[in-house]
């Protein structure tokens, strides 16, 4: 039944790019699955039966793993988006505090301040502080506030779900409070039962617990209060510790919350009842104390983790994980939102927060940036930088009056009878001097296209005929061929400019490209590429990485292979044609954004 159950769950995770799921739910996938199969099994009555009430155990295994009262509740579409991290479990000595002690040893003291719930975040606003402005203000529930350039907000759903008329100030754009509200977030629990003696055999690793009296095909739902124990999936044999002998159980849903209400010793009278019911001894002696935990019911988590809901997407998840304000040209990055539900493929995980967490640190890096930038360029004489985005048109009206600023103020501007300005565009090939012409068109002239433009070098040939840009002033502009120098300083500066296209990528070789560009994703943490190609996770080998590429996309050539008795056509994965959907992707922003010179910025002084 396990072998069933797993691989009509691995079919669930194939409507991922089918433009509609035959049904909305995983739940009810499965469930049409079974039935189709029950009236081909060949046993009588009560063995099917004994079936149904394995798989239905299995179902709330699932129900565990998802963190949901019923797979019922869990998108069919985007099941497939989640992704296993590839490796074993970890199991940290000292529980997840111990991470945590870690990380903060390695901090300055007095840096981090505890036992300060937050009441409420405002945002957009203007906060003095000290003779300095500040946009947010994190005010705590016992009146103390703290104002600040930005705010990692990095809550469980569960807690903004409950919270979210009050836990913003001014309240979150009505897009992303929808999310909020839509997107799934239940609760598994873990209760540990300890025992003086074990009642299991040696070598036990699991006790699984199947009703009889139970089906995935029966919709009827009793009390929680009456039937909470038949939601245990077993009990896992935890390894003994000294004298201590310890069974661990898993149950989620409504029935994990009730069990929460309940008492300890109303917990143990229940349970003592069950695995003396499953074992047929009513001498079993009951466990010497029970330890659980109690997700729903911690007022700053209200759930264990989240899921993607029926009516939610994976793009739900990337909406969630915006940061505020939405236009970052009228107002400085404020809120930041971190959390397992922020990560579209690794939800509901610890890493997924780990993640997160270091995506939104990397946007916070990457304010900084720019300056950064500038340090650098003004290191080596150059001046005058504007940070432009042809294609958002970002930045791009601050150019014509900086240019007139600087001509005028040359001493070279004394000419009287001409006072229309004629400015040469230069550039390395491929850096976007025609789409930077044609965004101050736009932007001045409202006008279209007036020089070609192209994703690898060599579009622009020859020294075009002025283009006008703007009328007052009067400005022209002349688009060139891009120039490099002749000599490069480096094999990797070399290698970055053709991912940037300043170089014929057949000239390097695309599969080079790849193997270079897999390997500052992977050394600068970005894993974009593991959620485009829908990977099992990162990956450091080209090869690997390609032939995934590959056969996800139906990128594959016969190849003629010369044998003893013959020759043999082999079909094998294109991993040319790979290499150039990974580049593309990257070039067209696909992969995220990623700064191919930050090793230089980060070994720049500060």
């Amino acid at each position: 039944m396990g072998s069933l159950f797993y691989s009509l769950l691995d079919q669930s995770r194939e409507f991922l790019h089918v433009a509609e799921a035959p049904v909305p739910s995983v739940g009810e996938y499965l469930k049409n699955e079974i039935h189709q199969r029950v009236a081909g099994w060949p046993e009588a009555e009560e063995a099917k039966k004994l079936k149904l009430a394995i798989l239905n155990n299995f179902f709330n295994v699932e129900c565990c793993v998802s963190g949901t009262h019923s797979m019922d509740l869990v998108a069919l579409g985007p099941f497939g988006e989640y992704t296993v991290l590839p490796g074993l479990d970890c199991t940290v000595p000292g529980g997840y505090q111990g991470v945590t002690n870690c990380l903060v040893a390695s901090l300055p003291q007095d840096v981090m301040v505890f036992n300060k719930p937050v009441k409420t975040i405002h945002w957009n606003g203007s906060f003095p502080e000290a003779g300095e402005t500040f946009p947010v203000l994190v005010e705590c529930e016992d009146g103390g506030c703290f104002p600040a350039h930005h705010v990692v907000v990095t809550v469980p759903l569960g807690f903004l779900k409950e919270r979210l008329d009050t836990f913003f100030e001014p309240p979150l754009p009505l897009e992303k409070a929808e999310v909020v509200r839509k997107m799934g977030f239940g609760t598994n629990n873990k209760i540990y039962l300890e025992f003086e003696e074990p009642f299991w055999e040696p070598g036990c690793q699991h006790i699984q617990l199947v009703w009889e009296d139970t089906s995935p095909l029966e919709d009827v739902a009793p009390a929680p209060q009456d039937t909470w124990v038949k939601k245990l999936v077993g009990f896992w044999v935890l390894p003994a510790f000294g004298s201590a002998h310890v069974l661990c159980g898993f149950i989620a849903g409504l029935e994990s919350e009730f069990m929460e209400t309940l008492s300890d010793e109303e917990v143990l009278l229940s349970l003592t009842r069950l695995l003396r019911r499953v074992t047929g001894d009513p001498q079993l002696p009951a466990p010497k104390s029970v330890l659980r935990t109690r997700w729903h019911s911690a007022p700053y988590t209200r759930g264990s983790y989240s899921y993607v809901a029926v009516g939610t997407t994976g793009g739900d998840i990337d909406l969630l994980a915006e940061p505020l304000p939405a236009d970052t040209e009228k107002a400085q990055l404020q809120v930041l939102f971190a959390g397992e539900a922020t990560h579209r493929t690794f939800y509901s995980t610890t890493h997924g927060a780990l993640l997160s967490g270091w995506r939104e640190a990397d946007r916070l890096i990457a304010l900084r940036d720019p300056q950064k930038i500038i340090q650098h360029l003004e290191g080596q004489g150059l001046q005058n930088v504007i940070f432009t985005n042809c294609v958002k048109d970002k930045n791009i009206k601050q150019v014509i009056p900086a240019v007139t600023e600087l001509v005028r103020s040359s001493y070279r501007y004394h000419r009287g009878e001409n006072v229309e300005l004629c400015i040469m565009v230069i550039g390395v090939p491929n850096v976007g001097k025609s789409s930077l012409i044609n965004s101050l068109r736009r932007q001045h002239l409202r006008k279209g296209k007036a020089t070609r433009v192209g994703g690898e070098p060599g579009v622009t040939r020859a020294v075009m005929s002025r283009i006008q840009v703007c009328e007052r002033p009067l400005m022209f502009l002349l688009d060139t061929p891009g120039v490099l120098a002749p000599r490069i300083e480096s094999v990797e500066t070399g290698l970055k400019l053709a991912l940037c296209g300043t170089v014929r990528d057949h000239l390097v070789g695309e599969e080079t490209l790849a193997d270079y560009l897999l390997y500052t994703l992977n050394r600068h943490q970005l894993f974009g590429y593991v959620q485009h190609y829908g990977l099992g996770g990162a990956c450091d080998d080209v090869g690997s990485v390609l032939k995934h590429v590959a056969v996800r996309l139906g990128k594959t050539q016969k190849v003629k292979v010369l044998t003893g008795t013959g020759n043999v056509n082999v079909i094998q994965p294109n991993y040319t044609a790979a290499a150039h959907d990974f580049l593309r992707a990257f070039r067209s922003g696909l992969l995220g954004p990623v700064m191919l010179d930050r090793d230089v910025l980060q070994s720049a002084p500060p």
